[in-house]
Protein backbone atom coordinates (compact mmCIF):
# COMPACT_ATOMS: atom_id res chain seq x y z
CA UNK A 1 0.00 0.00 0.00
CA UNK A 2 1.26 3.70 -0.79
CA UNK A 3 0.16 6.86 1.40
CA UNK A 4 0.17 9.98 -0.51
CA UNK A 5 -0.19 13.15 1.57
CA UNK A 6 -2.18 15.51 -0.72
CA UNK A 7 -3.23 18.09 2.16
CA UNK A 8 -2.24 18.53 5.67
CA UNK A 9 -2.96 22.25 6.59
CA UNK A 10 -5.50 22.74 9.68
CA UNK A 11 -8.78 24.28 8.96
CA UNK A 12 -8.27 25.96 5.78
CA UNK A 13 -5.72 25.63 2.61
CA UNK A 14 -2.39 27.08 3.00
CA UNK A 15 -0.03 28.57 0.33
CA UNK A 16 1.70 25.21 0.10
CA UNK A 17 -1.14 22.71 0.85
CA UNK A 18 -4.23 22.33 0.57
CA UNK A 19 -6.31 21.09 3.32
CA UNK A 20 -6.59 17.41 4.52
CA UNK A 21 -6.71 15.07 1.77
CA UNK A 22 -4.98 11.41 1.67
CA UNK A 23 -4.25 8.99 -1.39
CA UNK A 24 -4.29 5.48 -0.44
CA UNK A 25 -3.29 3.14 -3.40
CA UNK A 26 -2.90 -0.89 -3.23
CA UNK A 27 -3.03 -3.11 -6.27
CA UNK A 28 -4.41 -0.96 -8.54
CA UNK A 29 -7.15 0.79 -6.23
CA UNK A 30 -7.23 4.72 -5.59
CA UNK A 31 -8.65 5.69 -2.73
CA UNK A 32 -9.05 9.41 -1.12
CA UNK A 33 -9.47 9.76 2.90
CA UNK A 34 -11.05 13.26 3.09
CA UNK A 35 -11.33 15.76 -0.04
CA UNK A 36 -10.53 18.84 1.63
CA UNK A 37 -10.54 22.52 0.57
CA UNK A 38 -7.95 23.19 -2.21
CA UNK A 39 -6.99 19.17 -2.75
CA UNK A 40 -8.82 18.90 -6.24
CA UNK A 41 -6.11 20.91 -7.62
CA UNK A 42 -2.69 19.15 -6.07
CA UNK A 43 -4.17 15.71 -6.74
CA UNK A 44 -4.27 16.07 -9.81
CA UNK A 45 -0.38 15.99 -9.62
CA UNK A 46 -0.51 12.28 -8.46
CA UNK A 47 -3.13 10.77 -10.42
CA UNK A 48 -5.49 11.63 -13.27
CA UNK A 49 -8.78 13.49 -12.68
CA UNK A 50 -11.16 10.50 -13.49
CA UNK A 51 -8.54 7.87 -11.21
CA UNK A 52 -10.59 7.79 -8.09
CA UNK A 53 -11.82 4.50 -7.39
CA UNK A 54 -13.82 4.88 -3.82
CA UNK A 55 -13.48 8.42 -1.75
CA UNK A 56 -14.06 7.82 2.50
CA UNK A 57 -14.86 11.22 4.65
CA UNK A 58 -13.74 11.02 8.20
CA UNK A 59 -16.17 13.98 8.73
CA UNK A 60 -18.32 16.99 7.46
CA UNK A 61 -16.31 19.78 8.12
CA UNK A 62 -15.04 21.57 4.96
CA UNK A 63 -11.77 21.10 5.76
CA UNK A 64 -12.14 17.27 5.43
CA UNK A 65 -15.25 17.22 2.68
CA UNK A 66 -14.95 20.47 0.94
CA UNK A 67 -13.91 19.55 -2.59
CA UNK A 68 -16.15 16.90 -3.02
CA UNK A 69 -18.67 19.22 -4.64
CA UNK A 70 -15.77 20.36 -7.42
CA UNK A 71 -15.21 16.39 -7.95
CA UNK A 72 -18.70 15.93 -8.76
CA UNK A 73 -18.70 18.78 -11.26
CA UNK A 74 -15.67 17.41 -12.93
CA UNK A 75 -17.18 13.97 -13.29
CA UNK A 76 -20.83 14.93 -14.17
CA UNK A 77 -19.58 17.41 -17.29
CA UNK A 78 -16.35 15.10 -18.24
CA UNK A 79 -16.21 15.98 -22.07
CA UNK A 80 -16.70 12.30 -22.50
CA UNK A 81 -20.30 12.43 -20.54
CA UNK A 82 -21.14 11.54 -17.37
CA UNK A 83 -19.40 9.43 -15.60
CA UNK A 84 -20.15 6.83 -13.16
CA UNK A 85 -20.25 7.86 -9.71
CA UNK A 86 -17.79 6.63 -7.17
CA UNK A 87 -18.56 4.91 -4.27
CA UNK A 88 -18.14 7.82 -1.10
CA UNK A 89 -18.22 6.17 2.45
CA UNK A 90 -19.22 9.33 5.00
CA UNK A 91 -20.30 9.47 8.18
CA UNK A 92 -24.44 8.11 8.52
CA UNK A 93 -25.98 11.59 8.58
CA UNK A 94 -23.79 13.33 5.25
CA UNK A 95 -26.39 14.25 3.02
Amino acid sequence: MKLTIIGCSGSFPGPDSPASCYLLEAEGFRMLLDFGSGSLGALQRHIGLYDVDAICLSHLHADHCFDICSYHVVRTYSPRGPLPRVPVHAPADAP
